[in-house]
């Protein structure tokens, strides 16, 4: 009876923490985005996630492309199982 009232109570006390966890990351990312809507309004642009998105796939792959990796380089290997 007791071990299954503890149970019970660590299973509760997890799922509040999951909770908890979950309220914070929603309300830091809506923090986040307030911030970047801001952000674009004083600068006198709209905030569009696509562009924002765009952008910031340039900018890595810029960051990428200066490696020693080529596509030339890159070659598509098929897998076989052998019996």
């Amino acid at each position: 009876m007791i071990q299954r009232l503890l149970r019970a109570v660590i299973f509760t006390l997890l799922a509040l923490i999951g909770l908890i966890m979950a309220i914070i990351f929603t309300v830091s990312t809506i923090l986040a985005m307030t911030v970047l809507i801001i952000a674009a309004a004083i600068r006198g642009k709209r905030f569009e996630v696509k562009e924002y998105w765009m952008n910031r796939q340039a900018r890595r792959k810029s960051i990428l492309g200066k490696g020693s990796l080529r596509s030339k380089d890159v070659s598509d290997v098929d897998a076989r199982d052998i019996k």
